[in-house]
């Protein structure tokens, strides 16, 4: 399976009407350089607790961050 998370970040960044220095902000991060690293697959490895900050900053499955699904609102079913 392709590690889908850099393609679908940036498609998430490119739809939507925050700027980085937002997005930064909104997830807790320092720097706006990090979500460019994250949009360009510089980031091998994302931790789970900023995966859970990224969906539910832009509504979206991380499921579908990661690539398991193509359904962005994908929910576990219990």
């Amino acid at each position: 399976m392709d590690y889908l998370f850099p393609e679908r970040f940036t498609f998430l960044l490119n739809n939507s009407n925050m700027t980085y220095e937002q997005i930064a902000k909104e997830l807790g991060l320092k720097s706006k350089g990090t979500i460019s690293k994250y949009a360009s697959g510089k980031v091998k490895k994302i931790e789970l607790s900023m995966l859970v900050k990224i969906s539910e900053l832009f509504d979206v499955s991380p499921i579908w961050l990661l690539g398991f699904t193509d359904d962005m609102h994908y929910k576990i079913k219990k």
